[in-house]
């Protein structure tokens, strides 16, 4: 049982759901990529405000017969020979926890109209790898929580090892539990989980990925932020002004990612004292399905990095615009992930530019609009909102869930120390005072 100020989490023993009926046996061979990112665990969490029926028992059946097709997803990690790591299909399942909770999710602040930070953490509302460990001696693949909510609403909570899915294929997994919580037999999208004919990514993101998860972890501030929309209009308007012959206006993304990459160089260097000629970095990344041409449904890692490399002075003291123009850059470069860093050129130059930057001086974002978290659906329709949450910050991170409203954007943020988080709020808040 959990407690957050007068809000009280209860929480059913851990089940193990295994698929529905009997499937394959034998074992995944995992890419590179995919072993690269084996000890890294990933949270999302969605809040639906309308109710459907016993939500926890319905959710738990659809995760089962979903797992008929993705059964890959209740097997385990294991040593393959000349392999490194693959996935035994063993069927012993995910993990699965019902739990219900003493107030409504408006009171929680968990929708998404709520700007501040939920009055409950999101650790009560997530099974952990840690927890498992304790209870089970166990380390399934997926480990999903179903709190339902006095006012009839519920989140559920997904934690995966990034081995088994990327965000778009865990998105895909999801939907496909969702399809058939809603009375669908079946999914509509056919799940691949190992492509043979999917190139391996070039090695220096593949290296880049496992020194990145190896890192020590840092003790980074868990905030919810938004960036206004009247801040994101307004640049967007004096980017067309300045870049006319751009041939695409700037996006969101990259309007938000330069801000926030703004903000954070700008509160970091208030209070310790850091040059402004020290290097920082932006790092986001990008899903390059279409660049290594895998098949549809496929759901294992297939997403690379884009760097970017300036002074903090540069970053703290330009225009926005400017850092606008350097994310637009980097985004252009996507296209051409293999045919640069395939034979170790531009992926190397990516790494080499990287490792003279301080950990704490490098920003890794990820968005997760577009990956298809905005479309799960378990019968009630789509979530208020999504959040992310992390068991362990080995970097500094911030994510963009939130979804876009009339008032401004959404992100999780984990980027910055204790020292630099009112700092960095601050100069959050300056971005709509003109």
């Amino acid at each position: 049982m959990g407690k957050m100020s007068s809000i009280t989490i209860t929480k059913s023993p851990t089940l193990l759901v295994g698929p529905s009926e009997p499937t394959p046996s034998g074992t995944v061979k995992l890419t590179g990529m995919d072993m690269a990112l084996s000890a890294l665990p990933m949270a999302a969490l969605f809040a639906f405000e309308r109710p459907i029926d016993q939500p926890a028992e319905t959710i738990r059946k659809a995760l089962s017969q979903s797992l008929v097709l993705y059964y890959p997803i209740a097997g385990r990690l294991v040593a393959a020979v000349h392999d490194g790591i693959g996935i035994a299909c063993t069927g012993d399942g995910v993990a699965f926890v019902a739990a219900s909770a003493s107030c409504g999710l408006r009171e929680a602040m968990l929708l998404d109209e709520d700007s501040s930070s939920p009055a409950i953490s999101l650790d009560e509302l997530t099974v952990t790898f840690k927890r498992m460990y304790m209870e089970m001696g166990d380390s399934p693949l997926v480990m999903t929580q179903v709190t339902e909510f006095a006012c009839g609403g519920f989140v559920v909570s997904v934690t995966w090892n990034h081995a088994v899915a990327d965000g778009v294929g865990m998105a895909q997994f999801l939907r496909a539990v969702g399809e058939v919580a809603g009375g669908g037999s079946s999914p509509t999208v056919i799940p691949v989980r190992w492509d043979s004919s999917l190139p391996e990514l070039p090695p220096a993101i593949v290296s880049s990925t496992a020194a990145m998860v190896s890192c020590q972890p840092g003790d980074y501030v868990s905030s919810h932020i938004k960036i206004p929309m009247s801040f994101i209009n307004r640049v967007k308007s004096e980017f067309s002004h300045v870049a006319p012959s751009s041939p695409s206006p700037c996006s969101v993304f990259e309007v938000v990612v330069a801000a926030i990459w703004k903000c954070r160089a700008r509160a970091t260097m208030s209070i310790d004292g850091a040059g402004v000629d020290d290097p920082v970095a932006l790092v986001f990344t990008a899903n390059v399905r279409k660049q290594a041409q895998a098949k549809p449904g496929y759901y294992g890692n297939c997403f690379g990095f884009q760097t970017i490399v300036a002074t903090r002075g540069e970053v703290a003291n330009g225009g926005v615009v400017e850092l606008v123009k350097r994310v637009k850059e980097a985004k252009e470069r996507i296209p051409y992930t293999f045919e640069m860093a395939g034979g170790g050129g531009g992926g190397d130059r990516m790494m080499q530019e990287v490792a003279g930057v301080r950990q704490y001086d490098t920003l890794y974002v990820s968005s997760w609009w577009g990956l298809g978290f905005d479309d799960v659906d378990f019968g009630g329709g789509t979530a208020a909102r999504v959040m992310y949450n992390l068991e362990w910050k080995v970097v500094p991170s911030c994510f963009l869930c939130g979804k876009k409203g009339k008032d401004g954007v959404g992100a999780m943020a984990f980027c910055v120390e204790l020292e630099h988080a009112v700092p960095f709020h601050v100069e959050l808040g300056r971005l709509g005072e003109k």
